[in-house]
């Protein structure tokens, strides 16, 4: 491990020097007032971000450069940079401001707001004695005006994100005490009300949003997100006050600080529940500082890891933490005598190799062999499964109120190496409809998105009270999920839906029971996939690029749907989504049915 962080932190310290050269002769885009007014007449997202955030590449960047090289020619372009963030009309973005009914919408303090000025506070602080004294000052009033003076002179909570239990919270939180920290040295009563505040809103508020188990329901980028920002103020903090205040001391964050390393598969993928990614990449930084504070924190596999690029937001507080805190853990192991462990354990693989333990060795290398198992995070209500052979599956329980929520209650997706044949969709394109009473006509959001049933031809409904009645993975191999509830609907007495993994082969066997009154007419399942699948009665195959699975109704013969959708994924990619669908045999008599299928790795 210490030789690939090595590799990494030298990798990246160069990706920092060729991306300012292919900057250094360009210029920032203008947010324009007709690229801000797209998201109010069509409630599209990307075009105005997309200049907003290459204007943040541009100060992330050059910020490092400077940073890591100290050249007068980067501090120069810095500068031209930093002045033209600080001339921004609104550090918000459109989405998140009203100019229709808040006349200070130009000062709101939202998530991307709170982050420039907390990377200009923290760049004209690691770099105050180089640049201009007109830059400082410019920084310093802008700053000050636009984040640090609305928050103060606001009553607590400021908005909907200081007592929000969500990644708001811990992202703007910390971001405006790091601010504080570094502008308001000179005025202590007004740095230590505001340090009181964010302290308060990230210890009751924000480390609630996590399940007791340390899942963060939201979705494994938004564990990244929040945390880093926690990470950063706290971190910040414990320096600034010598100690006397550490928000590490939790028991919750250290099993919180275990559970991104859970949702990696053999292959890299990633569990994609809520507003996730099947293909999130990992903040070497944060992971490495994570792992210093707590054991449990394990560093997924390096090929993950992040690099510059890796943040299309291009967000200061883990880009410059990727300098430091990598660096911070190299020299722990090194201190811990690392090296050493990792030549000899090099030169015991290398005896076996010579002595015929090739096909060992391999197994060993790969990660699948060490891998398999599963993993239970019980107060999330999550399983995650995954097979010698690199075959893996994940299910859910929970409720249809989750931050991020989709209404994916009994839920399940499988993976086979690099693909999701049978899939969980994650987060979708963010539109104003995305958030808004319209969330569930998205596919991705809705049920029909996920591999669950539907009840009468209708879907499960939005909502905390629409969830799981039972959810238990504590048997050797079966997860039983109970999940009637979700729909609401009186005809359904009860849905059990039993989940048997193999982990020798990767098969999953799943099995749905209902008891419904002779008034329900239709039950059909439904599955999800990206890859239109061959159909030949009862069995259908689905290939991805590198692998492919089989799935087999059991029982009679039925007629086997295969219905293309639209998807747009969070970056505004459209691709095809197919839904395979089936009628359970039996509906419109009361009592007992069931519907049987197997899914094997091919």
């Amino acid at each position: 491990m210490l030789r690939e962080l090595e590799r990494y932190y030298e990798d990246y310290c160069e990706s920092i020097r060729q991306e300012a050269e292919k900057l250094r002769a360009e210029e920032m885009p203008e947010p324009t007032e007709d690229l801000f007014a797209i998201y109010e007449n069509t409630g599209n997202r990307l075009i105005y971000e997309d200049v907003y955030f290459e204007r943040r590449k541009f100060l992330a960047v050059f910020g490092l450069k400077a940073i890591l090289d100290g050249e007068e020619r980067d501090i120069q372009k810095l500068e031209d940079i930093l002045e033209g963030i600080c001339a921004e009309e609104c550090w918000a973005l459109p989405a998140h401001v009203n100019r229709m009914t808040d006349e200070n919408w130009r000062t709101y303090v939202d998530l991307f707001a709170a982050e420039t000025a907390q990377t200009l506070a923290e760049i004209a602080s690691l770099l105050g004695g180089r640049l201009s004294q007109e830059t400082v000052r410019t920084v310093e009033q802008e700053v000050m005006r636009r984040v640090l003076a609305p928050f103060s002179a606001s009553r607590p909570p400021y908005s909907h994100w200081e007592y929000g239990a969500s990644n708001w919270c811990a992202v703007c939180g910390g971001s405006v005490g790091s601010a504080a920290m570094y502008m308001l040295k000179d005025r202590p009563e007004e740095l230590t009300a505001i340090l009181e505040r964010i302290c308060h809103a990230l210890e009751t508020y924000y480390l609630k949003s996590f399940a007791e188990d340390g899942a963060c329901l939201e979705g494994l980028g938004y564990f990244t997100y929040g945390m880093t920002y926690f990470a950063g103020f706290a971190g910040q903090l414990y320096e600034f006050t010598k100690g006397r205040r550490d928000l590490f001391r939790s028991e919750k964050l250290a099993r919180i600080a275990a559970f991104q390393a859970k949702c990696y598969f053999p292959s890299g993928r990633t569990v994609s529940f809520a507003d996730g990614s099947a293909d999130e990449r990992f903040r070497v930084g944060l992971t490495c500082y994570l792992a210093m504070k707590y054991p449990e924190a394990q560093i997924p596999p390096m090929e993950r890891a992040a690099g510059l690029d890796g943040d299309n937001c291009y967000r200061w507080m883990g880009l410059y933490r990727n300098l430091t805190w990598t660096k911070e853990y190299i020299d722990f192991l090194r201190g811990q005598g690392v090296r050493a462990e990792e030549e000899a354990d090099a030169g015991k693989g290398n005896a076996e190799r010579e002595a015929g333990g090739e096909e060992n060795a391999g197994k060993k290398a790969d990660g699948k062999e060490a891998a398999a198992g599963k993993t239970v995070l019980p107060d999330a209500q999550w399983i995650i499964c995954r097979s010698a052979n690199g075959a893996g599956m994940a299910a859910k329980g929970g409720h249809n109120g989750e931050p991020h929520n989709h209404n994916d209650v009994g839920s399940f997706f499988y993976i086979n190496g690099e693909d999701f044949l049978l899939t969980d969709l994650g987060c979708g394109e963010y539109t104003r409809e995305y958030f808004s009473e319209k969330r569930y006509e998205h596919l991705c959001c809705r049920s029909l998105g996920h591999n669950v049933p539907l009840i009468d031809g209708r879907e499960q409904l939005a909502g905390e009270e629409y969830g799981c009645g039972r959810f238990d993975a504590q048997g050797p191999d079966s997860t039983l999920i109970s999940f009637a509830g979700a729909y609401a609907n009186p005809e359904l007495k009860s849905l059990t839906r039993r989940l048997d993994w193999d982990e020798a082969e990767g098969t999953l066997r799943a099995e749905d029971r209902f008891q419904v009154t002779e008034q329900l007419r239709s039950i059909r399942e439904n599955l999800v996939t990206c890859w239109k699948p061959e159909i030949q009665g009862n069995t259908l195959r689905i290939q991805g690029p590198h692998s492919g699975c089989v799935v087999t109704i059991e029982g009679p013969e039925v007629k086997v749907d295969c219905i293309r959708q639209d998807f747009s994924d969070h970056g505004g990619h459209h691709r095809d989504v197919w839904l395979i669908q089936w009628e359970v045999p039996g509906t419109g008599k009361a009592g007992d049915l069931s519907a049987r299928f197997t899914v094997r790795a091919v």
